[in-house]
Order: C-alpha cells, then structure tokens, then sequence
C-alpha cells in the first residue's frame, strides 16, 4: 500500500477526516502506518478512545478499498489525494482538505483560477439573470465557474458559464454515483464533455444528506479565489459557504437586491457584515485581481490550463484566519468541556433544538473543534 492509497481507504471511513489523519500520521508516522495499525497502536492516537480504536481497526480491516480504486478507473473517474502533485493546491491549502477528491472530466480545471458562484435553490428572475450575467462574463475573463449543480442559482451558473465556453466545476454533496438533483444529470454530462469537470469528496455509494451538504461548500469556497453569492436567504446553506470562505481567508463579494425580498436578505446580511457589495462582473474581477497572492502561482504554471482565456494567477494560501464562533457554537465547546456528551443530553444542557444542535455540531466538525464519537455522541477536538 502507497500513501496515495492509504488516503483513498481512509476517506472510505466516514469517522476519519484531516486532523484525525495528522493526528494519526504525527502518532505512527505515515497515512499507511496509520491504517495497518491495531486498536492498541490507534488508541495512542490524539483524539481516538479505546473504544473508537477497537471499531476503527475493524473498520479498516473490512475495506475493499482496492475495489474502489478498480471501480474508479472503470467509470474513467480520477481520484486525487493530497499526495499527488495534481491536486488543487488552492484546496490543498485549507485546513480540512478531502482527503481523496473524485473527479469525472478534466482535473486541471480544479488549478485554475476560480470564483465560487453560489445562491438560493429558488432565485427571482432577478436572481437568475445575474447568475447567468455574471457567471458568463466572469469564464469568458479566464475564471472557473465553481459551483454546487444544485437547482437556482448553481444550475444557472454552469449553464451560463457553458455557454460562454468557459471552463466549470461542480461540486456534488454526495458520491459520483449518486448525482442530486437527478434533473442535473444532463447538466454534469454536459460539464464533462465541454471541459469541466464533476466532482466529490465521498466513496461510491454515499447518498447526499444534510450533513454531506454543509461539508462540501468548503469545498466550493476551498477552490476558489472568491465567492459570489447571487441571491440566499439568512439561514441557508449559501450562507454556510460564505461563512467558510471567510474562515479560509477568501473574498466574499454580494449582489443587492430589493429590501422586501426574502431572497435578498442573506445579501444584504453579509453586506453590512463587509462583504464587498458588487454590481457588474467588472467589480467581481477588480476584486480578485486586487488579491495578492502569488506564491501557488508558480506550482501550477506548468498546468496546461483547458481554456485559452488569459485568466489572473492563481492565489497562494493566506494568513490562516482564526475560527470565528457564535454564541451557539461557544455555548456547545462550553458544554463539552466535561467531557463527551450524547446528543440528547447536550441539547438538554444547553437549550438547543435538536434540529439546530445537528447544523451548529456539523460546523464545528467543519473547524476541526468536534468530533463525533459513535452514533449519538460528541466531544470536544484536541488540536494541541
């Protein structure tokens, strides 16, 4: 086993994520040490009970993770790991990189220079033109469109983005295999052929889920220099992606709208919150150009870029931003500072919906500061 395939059999296991990894890897000394170890070797691992150690070995003894590498290459798809020299390194950079990507289509659009293009499921016609504006002046100035396929304000700007023969990615919240919206199917079949590329974080097999959503608008944010949101209300999952742009030291740039619009509102928010308020694509471009960020350039300026737009360098990884946490969120780390807690005990404890509690706990998964123990329980990270 090579460190590119420890990576693909350790994303197969839903419990495992980055620091889980550098933990692992910091203990036993490489992703392979990590996954032949035992239960006895795993329970030294910072963050890892006995109990999560015994149910880990069994885990990673009952992979068919060569199968999935075979399954892979026999629906053309690349799968691509931290390791590997083609990785995006934009997405490289952030603090909780997949560790496998699977990507359908053309990977080397994942290295150019991209805007993330994100907003509400159900836009205005307001909303749609300016997706399908903005998207489309935005690829023909050399950006990758990087956004969700999902229905809205995503569908519109692939679409336009293809259009404009211009280079997109999609990013799903489940596994290749399980394309949602089934309406897009169309839509990725066309990305594909025209030059993008499709891709996710998640095995064969794993159907998108409320908790597989607000994981991969990291990754939409994570490819990109900027994001755009278009239209989104106040608590929606754009908002979500915007919130992870900012942590991962991204432009956020928003389009107003009418102040009676339920639609505008998450605009509006972020806004007053200092996103940068933007009114033609010009200013979008203006605005990535003004990022200086020059380093990564010259690791990908050997990548033979799939469009011949003239596009601006591609950024190099900011200052890491220090993790932003609202009230809900501290009173949780405040909670779990006795120890782990089940799920039911912890929305008792602190007044929380259960319904909330399980967005509010996927975030700080999601900032490293949780990790899930089990089924039903929690506990806070050690990050040290």
């Amino acid at each position: 086993m090579t460190e590119r395939e420890a990576h693909i059999a350790l994303n197969m296991v839903p419990r495992i994520g980055p620091a889980t990894l550098a933990n692992g890897i910091a203990a036993l000394g490489s992703a392979v040490a990590f996954f032949k170890a035992g239960a006895s070797a795993l329970a030294r691992v910072r963050g890892i009970s006995r109990d999560s150690a015994e149910s880990l070995a069994c885990a990673f003894n009952a992979l068919d993770w060569k199968g999935e590498i075979e399954r892979a290459a026999s629906l053309n798809t690349t799968l691509l790991t931290p390791v590997d020299a083609e990785y995006p390194p934009l997405l490289k950079a952030i603090h909780d990189p997949p560790l496998a990507l699977y990507v359908t289509g053309d990977a080397r659009v994942l290295s150019m220079p991209g805007i993330g293009i994100v907003g509400t499921r159900a836009p205005t016609p307001y909303g749609r033109a300016n997706a399908a504006t903005f998207a489309s002046a935005l690829a023909k100035a050399g950006y990758c469109v990087v956004s969700g396929l999902a229905r809205g304000i995503d569908t519109e700007a692939h679409k336009a983005a293809l259009a404009s023969r211009g280079a997109t990615v999609a990013v799903l919240g489940g596994a290749l295999d399980k394309l949602y919206p089934l309406e897009n199917r169309a839509l990725a079949r066309e990305i594909v052929a025209k030059g993008g590329a499709v891709i996710s974080e998640y095995p064969f097999g794993r159907a998108a889920d409320k908790q597989t959503f607000p994981m991969r608008n990291r990754i939409i944010s994570g490819l990109s220099q900027g994001v755009l949101v278009v239209e989104a209300g106040i608590a929606s999952g754009t908002m979500i992606t915007a919130d992870q742009a900012l942590e991962q030291g991204r432009s956020v740039m928003a389009i107003p709208g009418r102040i009676d619009c339920a639609t505008a509102s998450g605009c509006h928010k972020l806004i007053n919150d200092g996103a940068r308020l933007v009114t033609r694509p010009e200013d979008v471009i203006d605005e990535l150009q003004s990022l200086d960020f020059g380093a990564l350039s010259a690791r990908v300026s050997d990548t033979p870029r799939p469009c011949e737009h003239n596009a601006p360098p591609l950024p190099s990884r900011p200052p890491a931003p220090e993790v932003r946490l609202d009230e809900t969120e501290t009173a949780i780390l405040s909670a779990l500072k006795g120890g782990e807690m089940r799920l039911d005990v912890l929305a008792a404890e602190t007044g929380i919906p259960i319904r909330r509690l399980a967005s509010c706990l996927t975030n700080l998964e999601m900032k490293s500061l949780l990790q899930r123990i089990g089924d039903d329980r929690v506990a806070l990270r050690d990050n040290r």
